[in-house]
C-alpha cells in the first residue's frame, strides 16, 4: 500500500522584527533592496530561551489535538533540525518524552536545512514502505535567528523561526508519494554554515572574535554565515533541472502538476523559478512576507497554508521543491489522498 501525507501544520516564533526596527538596525536603503529582492517585510522569530524542538512541539501538539490522532498509533518520529537541544542525546527521544509517545515508537534526528522536510517524508514513506513502521510523525524545528549576529545586514532581515508537524502513513491505490529526487553538492558546503562551534572547529576566545566584512556585514565564526550569490546561483541551476529530472522519471509534464511548491528563501528567487519553469501563477503558493525565512519549516508551513486556501485537495498532484545548505536539495511529486485527516 503506498503512503502520503496524511495531515501538517506548524507553528511560528512568538516575536515579531518589524521592517521598521530593522530600518533603524540597518538604515532605510538597504532594508528597500530587502523588499525588493526578497520580499520580506516582518519576521517571526522565537523568544530566547525557546528551542526549535518547543516549536516542533507546540506544532505536533496541535495536530495531535485538532485532527484526532491516537499517539499510541504512532510508531516512528522523525525530528529534523540543524539546532538540537543538545549535542547528544538525539532531540527526537526529548520530543519523544513531550509527546507521551509509546516505547515501540522510533525515533532519530535528521540533521539537515533547508531540504530537510522533503528528505525526512522520504525516509518516513521508505520505513513504512518496507513494513518498519505503520505511522510517521515527521517534526521540523529550527531557530535560526539565535545563531545569526543581530549586525548581520545580510542574513538578519531574511531569517525566521519556526517548527512542523506532519504525519505520513498508508494511503489508497495511486494516490500519496510518486517518487523522489534527492542531492547533494558537498563542494559549496562553505557556502552557508556556523563556521566555529562544533568539534572539528570548537568554541574558543577567538571564534568569538567580531569582524565587519567589506559589504558592512558583521558577525564572528560562531554566528551563521550566507554567500547569497552562491547560493542563488546554486538555486536557480539545480531547480529547473531537478523538477524536470522527477517529471520525466514519472512521465508527467509540468501541465500535469496543478500546484508546485518552493522552499520559501527569497521571493526574488522564486519568481525566477517560476518564470523559468513556466508555471502559471495559481498553480503555485507563496508564504513569506511576514514570517522570513524559516529554514527547513518553510515547506510544510508554505503547504499548510496552501491547503487552508483550497489550493490542496484530495486527487490534486503537488510537487514540492526544496534546497538549500549543504548545498542539498530535495523533490517529491505527490497525489493528495482521499483518506487526508
Amino acid at each position: 500500500m503506498p503512503t502520503g501525507i496524511l495531515a501538517v501544520d506548524y507553528t511560528l516564533g512568538s516575536e515579531n522584527v518589524t521592517h521598521q526596527e530593522l530600518e533603524q538596525r540597518f538604515g532605510e536603503e538597504a532594508m528597500k533592496k530587502v523588499v525588493s529582492g526578497a520580499g520580506i517585510h516582518n519576521r517571526r522569530v522565537a523568544a530566547p530561551g525557546v528551542c526549535g524542538s518547543d516549536l516542533a512541539f507546540d506544532a505536533a501538539q496541535r495536530l495531535i489535538a485538532e485532527r484526532q490522532i491516537d499517539p499510541a498509533s504512532i510508531d516512528l518520529l522523525i525530528h529534523c533540525t540543524q539546532s538540537p537541544d543538545y549535542f547528544l542525546p538525539t532531540t527526537a527521544c526529548v520530543l519523544h518524552e513531550r509527546l507521551g509517545l509509546q516505547k515501540n515508537c522510533a525515533a532519530f534526528d535528521i540533521n539537515l536545512g533547508c531540504s530537510q522536510y522533503v528528505y525526512a517524508l522520504s525516509v518516513a514513506s521508505s520505513m513504512i514502505e518496507a513494513g518498519v513502521a505503520t505511522r510517521a510523525l515527521v517534526l521540523t524545528g529550527d531557530t535560526v535567528s539565535h545563531t545569526v549576529h543581530p549586525m548581520d545586514r545580510s542574513v538578519v532581515p531574511l531569517m525566521g523561526d519556526g517548527g512542523s508537524a506532519t504525519l505520513v502513513g498508508k494511503v489508497p491505490g495511486g494516490q500519496g508519494f510518486l517518487g523522489w529526487e534527492l542531492g547533494t553538492d558537498g563542494t559549496g558546503h562553505k557556502y552557508l554554515m556556523i563556521p566555529a562551534g562544533g568539534y572539528r572547529n570548537p568554541c574558543t576566545p577567538e571564534t568569538a572574535v567580531v569582524v565587519t566584512d567589506a559589504e558592512g556585514n558583521t558577525r564572528s565564526p560562531q554566528n551563521l554565515y550566507m554567500n547569497g550569490a552562491a547560493i542563488f546561483h546554486f538555486a536557480i541551476t539545480v531547480v529547473p533541472k531537478t523538477i524536470n529530472s522527477l517529471l520525466a522519471k514519472l512521465n508527467l509534464k509540468m501541465e500535469d502538476i496543478d500546484l508546485v511548491l518552493f522552499h520559501q528563501a527569497n521571493q526574488y528567487m522564486l519568481d525566477y523559478l517560476v518564470k523559468k519553469l513556466k508555471i502559471p501563477p495559481e498553480k503555485t503558493h507563496f508564504f513569506l512576507s511576514e514570517i522570513g525565512n524559516t529554514s527547513g519549516s518553510t515547506m510544510p508551513t508554505v503547504l499548510t497554508e496552501a491547503w487552508r486556501a483550497g489550493k490542496v485537495k484530495p486527487g490534486m498532484r503537488i510537487l514540492m521543491m526544496v534546497f538549500g545548505v549543504g548545498l542539498s536539495w530535495g523533490a517529491t511529486a505527490m497525489v493528495w489522498p482521499d483518506n487526508a485527516l
